[in-house]
């Protein structure tokens, strides 16, 4: 399996690394405003807590302001009860704009004349769309399932059993299970074929064991390397010329909400160490198996 073309090797540093660590992809495309709108929803999924946020309430009072605009230019005998002047009069309209949209109705100011009911109308009607979008948007966030999956910092090229092997851990941060869990690990590089055209290749790494019915506590993830395995003869060296990643993916089912969770993780150069081991996390306390999952990440050089 391939990737365009342009990800040959360009300089003696390398191309940028196409995944980010939490394995997402490190791509920037070119804005395209008809896309963005024909995808809305998709997008404000996929905001982060503190810009989904931001545009809220940036659109709550811009939303507002023009509708307190509107009402301001329709004269000053739109609004019943609205004080005298330039700035109290806009000020009245902005706040019976809120009051409108939340449907409060304090009853000190109130529309007169076919314009201004017209506009409340409309301003009421696009409230309830905004409170119904908003409420399964956040619903929408709320209930889309996570993974707390906790991904060792480095992985290990080093043996078990006298064999060779690509070795890391995870390990599950919540106090429950994942039902059914797999793990994929798959090699990206960049290769050149013998007419000279880049891509990134995509190789598969089987695994020891790839499947666990119930993982509550760590799992010791390895890959042998053997003479089918395309980690064979691999060095630091040939990780950092061929822009190698290692990209461990793991889905299941969380047993407490009974819906499919993923998690990933890339290992780059920089976490790969050799002939290492990981510390022991696994602790007999209270006659139960406690997992130190601040030791997950300490590894120890064999002598």
């Amino acid at each position: 399996m391939d990737s365009n073309r342009d990800m040959s090797p360009q300089s003696s540093s390398g191309p940028p690394i196409v995944f980010n660590k939490n394995g997402r992809l490190n791509i920037d495309r070119p804005y395209t405003p008809r896309r963005f709108f024909s995808d809305l929803y998709h997008h404000l999924l996929s905001l982060s807590w503190p810009n989904f946020f931001i545009l809220s309430i940036v659109t709550y009072f811009l939303t507002n302001l023009i509708f307190a605009l509107l009402y301001f230019a329709c004269g000053e005998n739109a609004l019943k009860g609205i004080r005298p002047g330039t700035l109290g009069r806009f000020e009245d309209c902005f706040f019976f704009s809120i009051q409108t949209l939340a449907t409060i109705g304090y009853g000190q100011l109130s529309p007169s004349g076919v314009w201004p009911n017209l506009l409340v109308a409309l301003q009421a009607f696009l409230g309830m769309l905004i409170l119904a979008t908003m409420t399964s948007l956040l619903y929408a966030r709320f209930s889309r399932p996570t993974a707390r999956v906790i991904f060792s910092a480095k992985a290990i090229i080093g043996s078990h059993n006298g064999q060779p092997c690509f070795i890391f851990r995870v390990a599950n941060e919540r106090l429950n299970q994942i039902v059914e869990a797999h793990m994929t690990l798959t090699l990206t590089k960049n290769e050149v074929s013998s007419e000279g055209e880049g891509s990134r290749k995509f190789y598969e790494l089987k695994l020891e064991r790839d499947y666990s019915p119930l993982f509550a506590l760590s799992w010791t993830v390895r890959h042998f390397i053997d003479a089918a395995s395309p980690l064979l003869g691999l060095d630091e060296k040939k990780l950092r010329e061929g822009q190698m990643a290692i990209l461990a993916s793991l889905s299941g089912i969380d047993e407490t909400i009974s819906q499919t969770i993923t998690a990933r993780h890339i290992y780059t150069a920089d976490d790969i160490v050799f002939n290492h081991r990981f510390k022991d996390i696994l602790l007999w306390q209270d006659q139960k198996i406690r997992v130190d999952l601040k030791g997950i990440h300490e590894v120890q050089k064999i002598h």
